[in-house]
């Protein structure tokens, strides 16, 4: 392995020096850490379906965001355990935005018991307005209900009751969705890629944007269970690391990725035809508009998609930021948000703790687990050296 070196300043110490961005979907990385290698590609337990390593996920995720050691306090001088600071371009609030929306699909595998009230906004107010109770009143094909059923969802969440008949219509139509964690939004949309997906066609047909490289693993994650019964459907990872072959034309039906490399697909390196997508998914748009670059990159995809693609835009909250990147991207669309009181889950709590060092941080994890009785638990740390 090699280490960084930095050209005409022998004396600078690595701890203070940094690595420029290099790249659409590079991070700032400390000097003093090694390149990552290409995440290994192995064959899933889905026929037809590959991906990166899972085992691999965890270590990814850990070096990605610490709640106990976060990137204000290590690169600002910040002792403040919790949300990032907010400072003007550090970038601390993205990386807590991600890493919460990171968190919560690995530690969920069922969906959050809610009554959350969701306001629909229908395009043509004139047209009636569907809801279902039962994925059979979708009338989706049988290996799909059958992958459905699978991953435990007995019946519609509330989400899922109001978006997929609106996702699944014919003609398909646009929407702007408002749901958090753990409501059953990402297996709504993966439904609706699912669904139009025709496997005898050899290219790409549905492509969905992640912020993060973790959180685009997770979602075909969710793809892969979801077409477990489908052999006929393939997908791809537009990640770093996932390098191939120029002039080489992408045959699988889905693929998922980051804005910047997917971008470097579809224009530069033309593995992508945009031209023959169908169903176009903006994932944690929030958390998009926050990332330096994203924001750009993913309405410059938009702008190569045909007219008549169905554009499918999700976002935990809608900000005003939020509101006028929607406007952008998806256009006539559909709306779903959650009630204003109601956006929040009550069964997610959140606290930090102030620690002065890394013995202090330490203590408070003993306290923790002195004082409440946990069954489970995931920390978060910046490298191995914790």
């Amino acid at each position: 392995m090699k280490r960084w070196r930095f050209k005409g300043d022998k004396n600078r110490s690595p701890k203070k020096a940094r690595v420029r961005r290099t790249g659409a979907d590079s991070d700032v990385t400390w000097a003093r850490r090694f390149r990552s290698p290409a995440p290994e590609r192995v064959t899933s337990p889905s026929p037809g379906l590959e991906s990166p390593r899972i085992a691999d996920r965890a270590a990814q995720a850990a070096s990605f965001a610490s709640p106990c050691v976060p990137a204000c306090a290590r690169d600002h001088g910040h002792r403040l355990v919790g949300p990032g600071c907010g400072r003007a371009g550090s970038g601390c609030r993205v990386e807590d935005r991600a890493a919460q929306s990171l968190l919560n699909k690995l530690i969920r595998s069922n969906l959050v018991d809610n009554t959350n009230q969701v306001e629909v906004l229908q395009r043509d107010p004139n047209s009636p307005l569907y809801s279902v109770k039962s994925f059979e009143e979708l009338r989706l094909k049988p290996q799909l209900l059958q992958g459905v059923y699978a991953m435990g969802f007995n019946r519609p969440s509330k989400i899922q009751e109001n978006a997929l008949p609106l996702m699944l219509a014919e003609p398909p139509q646009n929407l702007i969705a408002q749901s958090q964690s753990g409501t059953g939004k990402t297996a709504a949309f993966v439904l609706a890629m699912l669904s139009q997906v025709e496997p005898a066609n050899r290219h790409p047909q549905c492509l969905c944007l992640s912020p993060t490289y973790e959180l685009a693993l997770q979602t075909g994650k969710v793809i892969e269970q979801m077409g477990k019964f489908y052999p006929e459907l393939k997908l791809a990872y537009a990640v770093r690391g996932n390098k191939l072959e120029r002039g080489q034309k992408i045959s699988e039906h889905i693929v998922i990725g980051t804005p910047g490399t997917v971008l470097d697909w579809c224009s530069k390196l033309k593995f992508i035809d945009p031209k023959k997508i169908k169903v176009f998914v903006l994932d944690e748009a929030d958390v998009m508009i926050a990332t330096q670059g994203h924001q750009d990159q993913s309405i410059r995809i938009q702008r190569m998609l045909p007219r008549n693609c169905q554009m499918l835009l999700f976002s935990a909250t809608f900000e005003d930021s939020v509101w006028k990147f929607a406007q952008k991207v998806v256009p006539d669309p559909n709306i779903i948000k959650l009630k204003r009181e109601e956006e929040t889950l009550d069964t997610i709590k959140q606290y930090y703790v102030l620690c002065n060092s890394r013995d202090e941080k330490f203590q408070a994890l003993c306290n923790i687990y002195g004082a409440i009785t946990i069954a489970q638990a995931m920390i978060f740390c910046h490298g191995s050296s914790f």
